[in-house]
């Protein structure tokens, strides 16, 4: 069978002479990057086209759906962030009202905003440290449905960016027993269903749309994704249109050749890759079992939490009840031993595993997360936890959608000073990028507070035009 990478690599080699994009025209002689630049080419003959393939783009895309069960699927070159807009644009007509967990990716938000969308926000609960939210339950789909029956369907995390899942096959039924269409953005679990390893995608639970990012948790270049069509509830051409809309127009072919790349590989390997990496993982929990201050959350402990499904893929280590933050732990990792971590919250750090991994950066990071531990003899202190939930005001206090608020007149108040006001503007900590602040929702003084105490830690809180936050645009 062709493939788009092994085209790609016969171009290189043949005297074709490059009459157009892109301008480097494949000749950048002494550079680092030469053999890459042989690779990047444009909409040329043979190599079909992304917005209307009828080749070997389309032959890579059945190979995807067939791997992970789904109807259709599509390449994303613009990222999870692509995918999200197509998928609401494609699935809900313009103003829809729809069902919205609160700790969503601020893309399913910008979608809102796009399309004039309102939002019925299921609020995801917290285990009782405060810092992890738990599983999207049916129950409370169930209860939204019963208080907004205009809802259209239901946009929802799993896994979130923890690695918590949620029970998408129970929600998908009381979704389509309501008539709605149920999104699933799996941005951070491509792995899923590959391989009993870890859990099963939605692909195959009855969602009708899952988003995943390839990159995040599989070997292919950073921004490459799919957007998996599972059903006939949305239409095909629907979600074509809107992904012509809203990625690029000059499709990367190295973007698409790895994602061709990634998928053989996962048609071949899965099950021995996928193997080694729980290995791996179970090394590595065995390894800091006795850890005294710190933790590395594991699936006996999430079960204590109540929650459905956990990824361990994810390694959670809480700093909670230390006199550590998770930022601080987090740069110690770095400066001392070496290690970037994905994320670093107050209470924790996440670190993200693949089958790209080696033996050697588990057992570097036990090392250091052992040796840290001992540093901590006697740094044990009461937490003092909020709740995230102190940035979710529930629907009584959101005075505007997200589109009313993002039309309407502002003006730039000092951020300490906007109790009470509507914002303008989004707040939100990158990574994960789930926003604590939305257009047209007032702000409390909890939120202000919170927000204040993070930017003491130094933690990255973006969305706004004042990237210090010291004024924030707030409605008139």
């Amino acid at each position: 069978m062709s493939s788009l990478f092994h085209r790609l690599s016969r171009l290189a080699e043949e005297d074709i002479y490059p009459f157009h994009m892109p301008g480097h025209k494949r000749n950048m002689p002494g550079h680092v990057l030469q053999a890459t630049y042989q690779l990047d080419i444009t909409e040329i003959e043979d190599f079909d086209n992304l917005h209307s393939p009828t080749g070997i783009i389309k032959q890579a895309q059945k190979r995807a759906a067939d791997l992970w069960g789904a109807r259709e699927s599509f390449f994303l070159v613009n990222g999870s962030t692509g995918g999200i807009l197509a998928a609401l644009s494609a699935a809900f007509p313009k103003g829809s009202e729809i069902i919205l967990a609160r700790n969503c990716h601020k893309a399913a938000y910008h979608g809102m905003l796009l399309r004039d969308m309102k939002a019925h926000y299921l609020y995801p609960e917290l285990i009782e440290e405060g810092f992890l939210y738990k599983s999207v339950m049916p129950e409370q789909v169930e209860a939204l449905y019963d208080k907004y029956p205009e809802s259209r369907g239901v946009f929802l995390t799993s896994p979130n960016y923890d690695g918590v899942v949620s029970p998408i096959r129970e929600i998908s039924r009381i979704v389509h027993s309501h008539g709605g269409i149920l999104i699933v953005d799996e941005a951070h679990g491509a792995h899923f269903g590959l391989t009993r390893e870890f859990p099963e995608s939605a692909v195959t639970q009855g969602a009708d749309i899952v988003i995943q990012s390839l990159h995040k948790t599989l070997p292919s270049f950073t921004q490459t994704g799919l957007l998996h069509l599972c059903s006939d509830r949305v239409q095909k051409e629907r979600v074509q249109k809107y992904l012509g809309i809203y990625q690029t127009s000059s499709p990367s072919y190295l973007f698409m050749s790895t994602m061709e790349q990634c998928i053989e590989r996962m048609e071949k390997e899965k099950d021995i890759l996928f193997s080694g990496l729980s290995q791996n993982i179970d090394k590595f929990l065995s390894a800091v079992k006795d850890l005294v201050y710190l933790q590395v959350l594991d699936e006996r402990f999430i079960i204590d939490k109540d929650i459905y499904q956990f990824d361990k893929s994810k390694l959670i280590i809480s700093t909670y009840g230390t006199n550590i933050s998770g930022k601080e732990l987090s740069d110690k990792l770095l400066k001392q031993y070496h290690l970037q971590m994905e994320m670093a919250c107050e209470h924790y750090v996440l670190a993200l595993t693949s089958i790209c991994d080696r033996q050697e950066g588990f057992r570097r990071l036990a090392k250091a997360l052992l040796e840290i531990d001992k540093e901590l003899q006697g740094g044990l202190q009461e937490p003092i936890v909020k709740g995230l939930e102190v940035f979710w005001p529930k629907e009584e206090n959101i005075a505007f959608s997200i589109s009313q608020a993002e039309e309407a007149k502002k003006e730039k108040v000092p951020f300490n000073q906007c109790e009470n006001k509507v914002s303008g503007e989004f707040l939100y900590l990158y990574p994960p990028g789930v926003p604590f602040v939305v257009p047209g929702e007032y702000i409390t003084r909890e939120m202000i507070e919170q927000i204040n105490h993070y930017k003491e830690q130094g933690l990255s809180i973006l969305g706004c035009m004042d990237d210090t936050i010291t004024y924030l645009e707030v409605l008139r």
